[in-house]
């Protein structure tokens, strides 16, 4: 009996169950509330100018004038503005010759008959300031640009910017064989044998192998400023006078004593000279020097030498001067010297 009981409380469970479940699938289904979707926004010249673009006049070269039209494309595909806004943005950052230039652009083209679109404005634009003939001349330049004096990183900068301008079709072969042949011979002899054949890689390899050129020391000396160079003594610097007082041993003045003014020779020996003070200390007389003496007598009996040209030779004497007779001397050399600790005046004939 008790069993009998627990299979009918079971079974009326299950009833129970599964009439609440009808129940529940009878009642209506209550819609999920839709999230609510704000209109997109439109585009304006601040979302335009947020990106701060530079502006561009007529003097600009034809590199940078591709550059910023290629820029001024990136912030439009950034914004997702539409083609008239483009046009409106971009011409609106036009300056000086360069507004000028579109505004009778757009007249002419008006008169032609012409639609004023994005696409007409890059067309013209490229036309004006970035010709087929500048064109050309990257290409021309693509085909036989080296590497030289640049560093790897600039090396391959140039060359990606004038890859774009060569119009046959390039393979990943052919771009790295032109790569290799554009490396100086340092780097060159040792990709070559490497064989790669993948531009990225290509390029990682010849920046380690410039790493390992240039070694860790090389390009970081320190260089020397200018006030360093200054004092750096050099080897062969002549050591300065000290400032001292010029003076003549004859008549004591500011000057050399080569300087000194000669006196004019007396032919007879006389002194008939023109009021000069020199005086000869053999024979008393001035106007001429004891070795231009006429009067000058051998001592010791020996025969005196005749004179060789203008200078006569004789043996040596030794005479007895005052101090003034030897300041006016015009042929002598006064100084010091010390004798026995004693400082002594020395003439010299």
């Amino acid at each position: 009996m008790e069993n009998r009981r627990r299979r009918n409380n079971v079974g009326a469970d299950e009833i129970a169950q599964a009439i609440h479940r009808m129940v529940d699938a009878m009642q209506p289904i209550v819609a999920q509330p839709r999230a609510v979707v704000a209109p997109p926004r439109p585009v304006s010249m601040e979302d335009f100018m947020r990106h701060k673009p530079s502006k561009f006049a007529s003097k600009s070269s034809p590199d940078e004038a591709d550059a910023w039209l290629k820029e001024c494309e990136k912030i439009c595909r950034v914004i997702d503005c539409t083609d008239d806004q483009r046009l409106s943005f971009v011409s609106f950052l036009l300056v000086a010759d360069a507004e000028y230039w579109w505004t009778g652009m757009q007249q002419l083209m008006q008169t032609r008959g012409e639609e004023v679109t994005w696409t007409s404005f890059r067309e013209r634009f490229l036309e004006k300031y970035f010709p087929v003939s500048a064109r050309h001349e990257r290409e021309a330049e693509f085909l036989t640009f080296q590497q030289g004096n640049l560093t790897v990183q600039a090396y391959t900068d140039r060359f990606e910017y004038l890859a774009r301008f060569y119009t046959p079709t390039v393979t990943e072969d052919w771009r790295c064989r032109k790569y290799e042949d554009g490396l100086k011979h340092e780097l060159h002899r040792f990709i070559v044998p490497l064989r790669i054949r993948e531009f990225p890689v290509l390029v990682e390899q010849a920046k380690a192998v410039e790493q390992l050129e240039m070694g860790p020391n090389k390009g970081a000396r320190p260089q020397k400023t200018t006030s360093d160079s200054r004092q750096q003594k050099k080897p062969y610097d002549r050591p300065q006078r000290s400032a001292k007082k010029l003076q003549c041993y004859n008549c004591g003045g500011e000057h050399y004593r080569r300087e000194f003014p000669k006196p004019s020779s007396s032919s007879n020996g006389g002194g008939g000279g023109s009021g000069s003070t020199d005086k000869c200390y053999v024979c008393d007389q001035t106007g001429h020097f004891a070795r231009h003496c006429p009067n000058k007598k051998p001592t010791g009996g020996a025969p005196a030498k005749k004179p060789v040209g203008d200078r006569p030779r004789a043996p040596g004497h030794v005479f007895a001067l005052t101090t003034t007779e030897a300041a006016q001397s015009g042929n002598l050399v006064q100084t010091t010297c010390l004798l026995f600790d004693h400082e002594v005046v020395v003439l010299y004939d």
